[in-house]
């Protein structure tokens, strides 16, 4: 009787047992054309972005500056200079300029590097909404990953982003593996049941 009741009591624990799906993974592929076409010397300075500037022969002239909402920073003895739509390139000409011709340097040797670039968003049905650092390379679902992760609400089909450097302002259906530029606004709508 006691077999009877093992056996009985091994087959219930057995079918209770549900056998899960394989897991899948999923290989992230390369960044694609948009981000990859992104090179320090083409991309265009925006509000948000950091830059250094090093003067070589007076280091009190070097600092660290962001550009503020307006497009401006503050290097010192240099003024408030616009430097929106720039590259590091120009900035660097643009304040050589300033400097000698301000004559506060006779042959003004300066860099300028950008350091950290304008934050990526992310709203919706994330465990973490907001702005985050932009990384190079990020697609769609390392940004979500850094925010936390879906909810469970999340619909996954239909995220769309609102490029920063879109003139119409239009929003793109996009997928987990388009690229994400510095900037760029990541919406993940609410899923209809």
């Amino acid at each position: 009787m006691a077999l009877w009741a093992c056996v009985f009591g091994a087959a219930f624990a057995l079918a209770a047992c549900e056998t899960q799906p394989p897991m899948t993974t999923k290989t992230l592929q390369q960044p694609s054309q948009v981000t990859q076409t992104i090179r320090m010397g083409e991309y265009r300075v925006a509000p948000g972005d950091k830059v250094r500037v090093v003067v070589l022969s007076d280091t009190e002239l070097s600092g660290d500056y962001e550009v503020d909402s307006t497009g401006l920073i503050s290097p010192r003895m240099a003024g408030r200079v616009s430097v929106v739509g720039m590259t590091t390139v120009e900035i660097e000409a643009m304040l050589r300029n300033r400097y000698r011709a301000d004559g506060y340097l006779r042959d003004p040797k300066l860099s300028v590097d950008l350091i950290a670039r304008r934050p990526f968003y992310i709203v919706g049905e994330i465990m973490k909404p907001g702005a985050f650092p932009y990384v190079s390379g990020i697609n769609v679902v390392q940004a979500i990953a850094i925010a936390g992760g879906y909810t469970r609400r999340a619909s996954k089909t239909r995220i769309t982003v609102k490029r920063f450097n879109s003139t119409a302002g239009e929003e793109e259906t996009v997928t987990e593996d388009s690229p994400i530029g510095p900037g760029d606004v990541i919406h993940v709508p609410e899923r209809w049941f």
